[in-house]
């Protein structure tokens, strides 16, 4: 059993995926010159999305838990894609907010202990079955 599903479904407009995700529902597309018509983020981005959103909401909960103030966090991810090796994901972290170093080395293992960020920098099997109807 996954405790995450997602599902894809194509439309009738070339590239823009219909993406359920749980409850929630949204579009994912492919840029204009790859064919797409650019009106959502396209896969790749998601993935960055999936690293930096991960980052920032474990950052807030442990900050929120041990009630160090704070007034934002902002994570920018960048990587290029290429699927011949492995990817390096560079994150940028930036909190606001006074802490002292003791603080700073814990929140920085605090950001590298993301759900996410665990299952990306560990090996991968994608497992594929095909069903034609």
């Amino acid at each position: 059993m996954s405790d995450v599903n997602v599902t894809s479904t194509s439309t009738d407009k070339n590239y823009i995926s219909n993406i359920k995700a749980g409850k929630h529902e949204f579009i994912v597309d492919e840029p204009i010159d790859k064919g797409g018509l650019d009106t959502a983020p396209k896969p790749s981005e998601l993935l960055g999305a999936s690293l930096a959103s991960c980052t920032s909401i474990t950052l807030q909960m442990y900050m929120n838990h041990k009630e160090f103030p704070y007034k934002k966090v902002e994570v920018d991810v960048n990587f290029d894609v290429v699927t011949t090796e492995s990817i390096k994901f560079n994150r940028h972290v930036i909190i606001e907010g006074n802490f002292d170093e003791k603080q700073q080395t814990r929140l920085l293992k605090v950001a590298n202990s993301c759900p996410v960020h665990k299952v990306l920098e560990k090996g991968h099997e994608v497992k594929t079955t095909i069903e034609f109807v």
